[in-house]
């Protein structure tokens, strides 16, 4: 994986300037420790710049590559996988290669087939091409979002990077919080255009933009159908068997490049499952890394090792405790470019920091959940539609009797709500809606009445706005396929897979691989009848079978969400960060939060760690605020002093580089 950036010209009389654009690449320079590059085009039309993570052919696929003719160029981020096999189709048409990178497969497809190439890609992805004969910038992204890609228009340009902070960066952007997106977050909703920062917005998943001096298009090229659920033909034990060769493929394609691979294992049904299929061989034995939360009783540490042991793979522990969290706690937050009600991306952070000392890519278990209906809120939904229909009222609150906010499953939401906010005919809504009204009647205390006025939407509304324009056709779908839908479209791409995926990981220059959004095992889960993945309380029944036939102990766990111990984040909340960051001076400069309520969440939070769900949901409001002063300050305030805190080398010394001096760059830990 890599991180690009760069400017192209939109408007009849701009042009791009390199020299301007280069504090961009300095941004993101951590997504690629091994080399840089910058390429401008003599008509001022496009500049694309690129810092390389080089996992295939080392010397041969230095980037922006241009193909023989220097008709097409390309900044390239992610894998292609199967390249090998549209190679070998082009070598057959004609087509001498030069290199043994995916990226010049790319350059050459679409040099044959125009921007539709696309569709047929698989992968994890997103790239900046220019096409010389059209005078036309190509900006695509992968069908699932798993690498991000964002834009910004300034002056006559369209800005691109891998990061917020790319386009941040650039000496005419003018940094600022978008406080409609601030509260969507804040109250739980992630829509995939979105970004923290005005003016800066995603590209979203399955699309792609072309971009010239006569406008831009936008074209959605992949989707997720709704009224595919439910219609696979096969019995319970085929589809079993259909799951175990079609995930192993993928697991297979994702074990590929030139550099060491490992897992992330956590000792639970997705990345067991993962573990499982992909084995070691005697002769290069893989590595499986987790978390060992020192000290706490839900650590996954025995689990992870038993899982490890059985697959024979080398099993590497990384300790964390809650100092740890602590202290890497704004670091985090400076990579994931967002709001965090917890330290869940921090210890991540910490354990891709740990793995990158030995590989420079895993395959981890991300995109599951969402596409079984694993989390406990996907049931819940169902129970609230049941009971709203006068039926199972007695499952519905045995369910709350066990279940709870670390479940991300809220009380609150009953019969009554759903019906409120009914989005389609038949009654249904989204769980993530109903959700975010919830989360908003506390949050909405503690907002200062300047920040109510200046984000006056209603974060739910927007959400089912949203999905009308979006996916007209989901309104037959049931609450918790809906619910699903919901989830793969807004909070994986939007959150999961990048503040506490791509970007938590790419921090340290470590690619991950998502079997599970292979596009075969998404098409395969999506179309199975709902009560495979989950009947009478059982969750992901399907991979559960797939696993019991290697380790039952394993699937038959219950489904835990991966959450650092609750005592981590009053250790947080009582270091030097809150003291600093929610005292009375901070919150009232911040203008979001009402400094006395924050004051007196504070003195509630510590009389109530006895009390689970209060003692959780008090935690999140303080860390939600906590990590918003911090984001005004590194990102709107200080955005020059912390990025060069953070960059592996000085702008000036990457000008020279990429203006002479092509020594590699360091790699930094």
């Amino acid at each position: 994986m890599c991180g690009l950036a760069g400017e192209i010209a939109c408007a009849p009389n701009s042009r791009t300037d390199a020299d301007r654009a280069i504090p961009m690449l300095h941004a993101i320079l951590h997504r690629g420790p091994d080399d840089v590059g910058l390429w401008e085009s003599e008509t001022g039309a496009a500049c694309l710049l690129h810092t390389r993570l080089s996992l295939v052919d080392p010397e041969g696929g230095r980037q922006p590559m241009s193909d023989p003719g220097s008709q097409v160029v390309i900044a390239y981020n992610g894998e292609f996988y199967d390249f090998e096999k549209a190679r070998r189709e082009l070598e057959a048409r004609g087509v001498i290669f030069r290199t043994r990178s995916d990226t010049e497969v790319l350059l050459q497809l679409y040099l044959h087939r125009g921007p539709d190439f696309v569709h047929d890609l698989e992968g994890e992805f997103a790239f900046a091409l220019f096409d010389r004969r059209k005078g036309q910038t190509m900006l695509a992204r992968d069908r699932f979002g798993v690498k991000p890609l964002f834009i910004a228009e300034q002056n006559g340009l369209l800005l691109f990077g891998s990061e917020a902070k790319a386009v941040l960066a650039h000496p005419q952007f003018e940094r600022r919080l978008n406080r409609t997106v601030l509260k969507r977050r804040l109250q739980g909703v992630f829509l995939p255009q979105d970004s923290l920062f005005a003016g800066i917005s995603a590209i979203e998943p399955g699309t792609y933009m072309l971009v010239s001096r006569e406008g831009m298009v936008t074209k959605r090229y992949a989707d997720l159908d709704p009224e595919a659920v439910g219609t696979l033909d096969l019995s319970f034990d085929e589809a079993t068997e259909a799951l175990e060769e079609t995930l192993a493929a993928a697991v297979k394609r994702r074990f590929h490049g030139d550099a060491p691979v490992g897992i992330f294992l956590s000792g639970g049904v997705d990345s067991s499952s993962i573990g499982a299929l992909a084995g070691s061989r005697p002769e290069r034995q893989r590595s499986a890394y987790s978390i060992d939360f020192v000290g706490a009783s839900d650590s996954e540490r025995a689990a992870a090792a038993a899982a490890a042991e059985r697959f024979s793979l080398r099993n590497i522990n990384c300790p964390i405790d809650a100092e740890d969290l602590s202290g890497a706690f704004a670091t985090s937050l400076w990579h994931a470019e967002t709001v965090a009600p917890d330290t869940h991306g921090t210890a991540k952070f910490l354990l891709a920091g740990r793995a990158r000392r030995d590989v420079k890519a895993v395959l981890t278990g991300e995109g599951a959940d969402e596409l079984h209906g694993g989390y406990a809120y996907f049931e819940h939904a169902a129970l609230i539609a049941a009971a709203a229909a006068g039926r199972d009222q007695g499952r519905l609150t045995r369910f709350l009797a066990e279940h709870g906010s670390r479940d991300g499953v809220l009380r609150a939401i009953t019969p009554k709500l759903r019906r409120r906010l009914a989005w389609s005919r038949s009654g249904g809504t989204p769980y993530s809606a109903m959700r975010a009204a919830v989360g908003g009647r506390g949050m909405r205390f503690m907002m200062t009445e300047s920040f109510r006025r200046d984000a006056a939407e209603r974060p739910e509304q927007a959400l089912l706005d949203w999905l009308s324009h979006r996916a007209p056709q989901a309104r037959g779908l049931d609450d918790a396929s809906l619910s699903r839908f919901v989830a793969l479209q807004t909070d994986l791409p939007a959150y999961n897979l990048s503040s506490l995926g791509d970007r938590i990981e790419m921090a340290h220059g470590l690619e991950a691989r998502l079997p599970f959004l292979d596009r075969a095992v998404v098409d395969l889960l999506w179309r199975m009848p709902v009560d495979f993945h989950n009947k009478d309380g059982e969750t992901k029944r399907v991979l559960r079978a797939m696993l019991a036939r290697r380790l039952p102990a394993t699937a038959q766990r219950p489904k835990r969400n991966f959450l650092t111990p609750a005592a981590t984040t009053s250790v947080l909340l009582q270091s030097p960060l809150p003291r600093r960051w929610l005292s009375n001076e901070a919150t009232r400069r911040a203008g979001i939060f009402e400094p006395l309520m924050v004051s007196t969440v504070r003195h509630l939070a510590a009389p109530l760690r006895n009390r689970p769900s209060a003692a959780f949901y008090l935690g999140a409001c303080l860390t939600m605020a906590l990590s918003t002063h911090l984001i005004i300050d590194m990102f709107c305030e200080r955005f020059r002093e912390t990025l060069s805190t953070h960059a592996p080398i000085s702008l000036d010394a990457l000008h020279r580089q990429l203006r002479g001096d092509r020594a590699p760059m360091r790699a930094v830990a």
